[in-house]
């Protein structure tokens, strides 16, 4: 009997639970209904209720039946439909307890067994209003609390992220970030690694909800602190990191990130990818707004979190005057219109192709702008966010002027440069043995 019982009782636990899992769902999708839906639905099950009433033999009660329109109309549409169900079934029942509808015998119509069944149907009535005001409240008041946490977890993500544009020597940053909900799994960051370097990322965690913006601070708590990234090892810095990630997380769990370190003395940006959307690079002085097969920053990996052990490439390109790389989540193409069509790399492209001569923030402002024209008044599903680096001219002149100082090979040896290098030799030899200064 143990036997059977340890077999058969998990078991039956487990069909109630599915019981009470489909009953909810149901129950969940009937409130989302339209108000006019839930009136129909009414209408059909006192109607059925009704006609069976009249149909079937008289001495059979079919009293219990009316309380699923009762019910129904109480919990879905309120307690005046409520009370209005309980007076239509005493008309029915009134018609149908008259004589001579259906006996030849003459007899009194039972007053005191119609109100009786009116009374019961208006205290099961009061019931289910008292206990529908009671989850209410108990709803409310759960949801406040709810809202007061998710309030406190936003605040505390916003101040997680950069709330205001650094100012680095030579570069001109923009961002753009519209969370679809209170709490986003978008991750964006600048941080500086010296006077001369800084590193900007940009990541999407998987999933939405609270635990994808607990996963978010995971992660930015851990590029933030990676020596490897520091030391300019980024190959490195992404196989620590998405080790690290795997084991703090579960195995349908993951973040892509693209974290590009620039160097503001050498004009070199390296760079890793570990899963996310290539950035689009555009150089200023190229005729074509496509990107050529140098330039597509995808050198990297899989996504972090995702294998125990991931190995990662790093790339590099050298920066000039006027070059514009933006950086943005799939929240921005994958956004649809009402005909459902997406927003798409094509589209952010030609947004950011007639911009480039513009600051960095009006970028930005430009690509949302295209973004909220094509989106019009469909709803945000997805997190956005974008970050636009563009090279000022500066920062070009003098990363070549110091490359220049510093490597005398580099120097342009014109004809004018050549004839002043001899000016300088004679005037060197005919001074050399003279101790007095030349006068003046």
């Amino acid at each position: 009997m143990n036997w059977i019982s340890n077999s058969v009782g998990p078991a039956v636990e487990q069909f109630a639970g599915v019981i009470r899992l489909d009953l909810s769902n149901a129950l969940g999708r009937l409130q989302k209904q339209s108000r006019a839906t839930r009136i129909a639905t009414f209408v059909m099950l006192f109607g059925l209720t009704a006609c069976l009433d009249l149909v079937v033999d008289h001495n059979l009660s079919l009293f219990p039946v009316y309380l699923i329109p009762t019910l129904y109309s109480a919990w879905y549409l309120g307690s005046r439909w409520a009370y209005a169900s309980c007076l239509a079934g005493g008309v029915v029942w009134f018609v149908d307890d008259r004589p001579g509808w259906y006996s030849y015998h003459y007899r009194m119509i039972p007053y005191g067994n119609l109100a009786g069944r009116l009374l019961v149907l208006a205290l099961i009535v009061a019931i289910v209003n008292s206990l529908k005001d009671a989850f209410e409240d108990q709803y409310e008041a759960e949801r406040r609390v709810v809202l007061k946490e998710m309030e406190v977890a936003s605040e505390v993500q916003r101040r997680l992220r950069p709330s205001r544009l650094p100012d680095y020597p030579g570069l001109d940053l923009g961002f753009v970030y519209r969370p679809a909900r209170q709490l986003s799994g978008d991750y964006y960051d600048f941080i500086p690694l010296s006077s001369h370097s800084t590193a900007i990322a940009i990541g999407d965690v998987s999933g939405k909800g609270l635990s994808s913006a607990l996963l978010m601070a995971s992660l930015q708590s851990l590029v933030r602190t990676n020596l490897a990234m520091r030391e300019g090892k980024l190959n490195r810095f992404a196989t620590e990191t998405s080790e690290c990630l795997y084991e703090q997380t579960a195995d349908e769990r993951y973040a892509t990130l693209f974290l590009a370190v620039v160097d503001t003395h050498s004009m070199l940006l390296n760079y890793v990818n570990a899963g996310h959307n290539p950035p689009l690079f555009f150089r200023k002085w190229t005729l074509s707004k496509q990107q050529s097969a140098s330039d597509v920053l995808d050198k990297g990996g899989p996504p972090l979190g995702m294998f125990r052990r991931s190995q990662y490439q790093c790339g590099q390109i050298l920066l000039q005057e006027g070059d514009v790389l933006v950086f943005y989540t799939d929240g921005i193409t994958d956004a649809v219109n009402r005909e459902l069509a997406q927003f798409g790399e094509e589209r952010l492209r030609e947004s950011v192709g007639q911009s480039l001569s513009l600051s960095a923030a009006e970028i930005c402002q430009r690509i949302r702008e295209h973004l909220q024209t094509f989106t019009g008044a469909t709803p945000q599903w997805d997190d956005i966010t974008l970050a636009v680096m563009k090279v000022k001219p500066e920062l070009s002149e003098w990363a070549t002027l110091e490359s220049a100082v510093s490597e005398p090979s580099n120097w342009p040896r014109s004809a004018m440069d050549l004839a002043f290098e001899s000016d300088m030799r004679l005037s060197r030899k005919g001074t050399k043995g003279n101790k007095q200064p030349p006068r003046r």
